[in-house]
């Protein structure tokens, strides 16, 4: 097997797609692709060309709820190697309602009783439809190009270059160490952001999922940002 991965959840970091589909082909190796994270670009006709390679793929992992508009926990896999998912999760029993194997997801599922957890994208494409949420993510890109663009003005420094929602920033020594710095801003209960680790090291992590953030918001988290200890 060969994984990539199409946005890493600290840094927002793509693989080259297309040169690890060559390989696995090459290889004859099973060809994953992670897009826990950056999977939500798709939705968008201007930012899917950031994944493309994609198509590739033997299967793909993409998190709902981290970018489309969803509630934990929503989380896809698309293969297009059914049947082999089928061979790898198929069970059944004697008091299973149900002996169709090849379209029946009760029996080719690890979790059987289960909540239906694949409601909540679907009502959010009900909702929004494809074109809503390609809005949606490029909205949060532009919420985040917007925070980039106040922090570097303040003296901040951007170290990953990713074309997501996910920002990785070093503050200017004045404002401390990012741990100690990241906890005062959580603490104050004005936004939240986490600390990450890039190339060995501490980055503040910022990223906008949120369909409802605001400038305001954005505002809010610069200010909390600089606030003195």
């Amino acid at each position: 097997m060969l994984i990539a991965t199409a946005g890493t959840t600290s840094s927002g970091m793509i693989d080259p797609l297309h040169a690890c589909a060559e390989i696995a082909e090459h290889e004859r190796l099973w060809y994953h692709v992670d897009a826990a994270w950056g999977g939500g670009a798709l939705a968008s006709d201007r930012m899917r060309g950031l994944l493309s390679g994609i198509e590739h793929a033997d299967s793909i992992t993409i998190d709902a709820h981290k970018w489309l508009a969803t509630t934990m926990g929503c989380a896809m896999f698309i293969t297009t190697r059914g049947g082999v998912l089928s061979q790898a999760f198929h069970a059944s029993t004697t008091f299973m309602p149900s002996s169709v194997a090849g379209i029946d997801p009760y029996l080719n599922s690890v979790q059987w009783s289960r909540r239906f957890l694949g409601l909540r994208l679907f009502l959010a494409l009900g909702a929004a439809g494809w074109r809503g949420l390609g809005a949606h993510v490029e909205r949060s890109i532009e919420v985040v190009e917007r925070i980039k663009g106040l922090l570097l003005a303040r003296g901040w420094q951007i170290v990953n270059e990713s074309p997501l929602a996910v920002l990785n920033a070093v503050p200017p020594s004045a404002l401390g160490d990012v741990r100690s710095l990241v906890r005062r801003v959580v603490a104050s209960g004005r936004a939240w952001i986490a600390p990450a680790v890039f190339e060995g090291r501490d980055v503040v992590r910022v990223c906008a999922t949120n369909g409802e953030t605001t400038q305001r918001d954005v505002d809010e988290l610069i200010a909390a940002l600089h606030e003195p200890a």
